[in-house]
């Protein structure tokens, strides 16, 4: 990733809704967001599905792509976030979203486990944060708790991911249905 040029969150955000690509803002620098592949394109779909089943009804929004996160003044694109927030409608970004999700890529892995995911942890109402292969049945999950992030790995495809918020049931041959037989 390299920086295409230094801004404030309100020029950046200005500036952004003139150009056709999606940039994120961090540290002041704004990065154009690279483009993912198919794998990548199909899990978040399928999660984004997942979760809105389970939690549109009790109130949850469900973004895939392209909705903002607000994190202090950097700015940036999960491939999966869902607010429970009841005015989220009425704002363009996200500030405090429940549930944030990264599908891992090799060009931009490093970054979500690193600066990416140390801004997401500044974000008060994120309970939980997870981390998803396209290379393996495999998803990591980091839960919120009162002494700090808790840590697991649910893995194979008869692995079953369990939320306590916001509340769901995730079995990984949901999130990689259409998946299974190259990645089994």
């Amino acid at each position: 990733m390299s920086a295409v040029q230094r801004m404030s969150l309100e020029e950046f955000l200005a500036w952004e809704e003139r150009q056709e690509s999606r940039y994120e803002l961090v540290d002041g620098e704004a990065f154009a967001m690279a483009g993912g592949s198919t794998f990548h394109a199909h899990i978040g779909v399928n999660l984004a599905a997942a979760l809105r089943q389970q939690l549109r009804p009790r109130g949850c929004f469900i973004f895939h792509e392209g909705m903002k996160v607000r994190v202090g003044s950097d700015v940036l694109y999960p491939d999966v976030v869902v607010s429970c927030d009841p005015q989220q409608l009425e704002r363009n970004l996200v500030e405090r979203p429940a549930l944030i999700v990264e599908v891992l890529s090799p060009s931009t892995e490093s970054f979500d486990r690193g600066r990416k995911w140390a801004l997401y942890q500044q974000l008060a109402g994120l309970q939980a944060f997870l981390l998803v292969s396209q290379e393996a049945l495999s998803v990591e999950v980091f839960v919120r708790a009162p002494q700090g992030w808790h840590y697991r790995r649910e893995a194979g495809a008869a692995a079953v991911l369990e939320l306590a918020a916001p509340s769901c049931r995730l079995p990984l041959t949901d999130v990689y249905d259409g998946l299974l037989e190259r990645l089994g």
